[in-house]
């Protein structure tokens, strides 16, 4: 992070599901490896954690107890909405630091920071900005006290890369971000796609893009207006890094994983250079629509 930046790597998702047992199956035909599962008796949560080598993760929870308020708050926002992601995670240096610059930015959060229940298992503090401030997307900043957190089993050559957003207030989004020290890359526009894109690049090599529509007669531009018409903005996809896309995609094809079609390459406007992509059908993924990516070139740096 610079010297003014508060908002570190996107470190984490949160996805509420309605049956946890169910989603973690659909979510280990993907290839994604569990973790951990656990119960979070202070909030009434039951979690599954598929943790990466690098200390990221993606977390399937479900409230399980509706006397406890985030128990009861996830059961709320699963039968509203059914699966869907609950929160993404950013980890920060300074959590009193971060508190400080919210209020002082006039950031919309929940509260001041607080520690994490014992039940977690690790020593942190979390803050939470209200979805209004992310346009739409319930968002967590989080402080481990001793570093990234370990996991026995993880999924190799795999990382969360980039939280995609279709936000319901693109202008409060920015807003957001580049309070807390974060720079955006110039915006840019996919004809092909319908759809304009502007990617913050965070540290650990890590971002977060907004996008908007801005041609629905394109199938994902459609895809985009859709989410915003039916009261659904904020969190739009979650995409991971793999080692060999095309190979996880003929993986997905010998065990009938099913996809929007085989990988292709990015649109030439990509900030990451050439990649290849490729997309989950949303029903092989409750809570999030899954892209995985392998840049053809990228940082010497391994995460596995």
């Amino acid at each position: 992070m610079t010297a003014t930046s508060i908002i570190g790597r996107y470190v984490g998702v949160a996805i509420a599901v309605p049956d946890l047992t169910s989603a973690v199956k659909q979510y280990s035909r993907l290839g994604f490896v569990l973790s951990d599962r656990s119960h979070r008796i202070e909030w009434g949560a039951e979690v599954a954690t598929f943790g990466f080598a690098d200390g990221s993760y993606l977390e399937l929870i479900s409230g399980v107890d509706t006397s406890k308020r985030n128990g009861a708050a996830i059961a709320t926002f699963v039968e509203r909405f059914g699966a869907r992601t609950y929160l993404s995670c950013f980890d920060v240096d300074d959590i009193g630091a971060a508190y400080d610059r919210a209020r002082a930015s006039r950031i919309d959060i929940v509260g001041p920071p607080q520690l994490a229940p014992e039940s977690v298992g690790e020593r942190a503090e979390m803050l939470w900005l209200k979805p209004a401030a992310m346009g739409g997307a319930f968002t967590q900043l989080l402080h481990l006290h001793h570093g990234p957190r370990r996991f026995e089993k993880t999924t190799p050559g795999t990382r969360p890369f980039t939280q995609v957003l279709v936000a319901s207030d693109v202008d409060s989004t920015l807003v957001t971000l580049t309070a807390l020290g974060a720079s955006a890359n110039p915006s840019y526009d996919v004809p092909d796609w319908g759809l304009r894109a502007t990617v913050f690049e965070l540290p650990g090599d890590t971002n977060v893009e907004i996008v908007v529509p801005t041609d629905t007669a394109r199938p994902r531009g459609a895809a985009l207006q859709r989410a915003l018409d039916s009261g659904r903005p904020g969190h739009y996809m979650t995409t991971f890094e793999v080692d060999d896309v095309d190979l996880l995609a003929e993986r997905f094809a010998a065990d009938g994983v099913a996809t929007l079609g085989p990988p292709t390459d990015s649109p030439v406007q990509s900030p990451w250079g050439k990649c290849r992509q490729l997309w989950v059908h949303p029903a092989e993924s409750p809570g999030t629509f899954v892209q995985f990516l392998t840049r053809l070139s990228r940082p010497a740096e391994p995460y596995s």
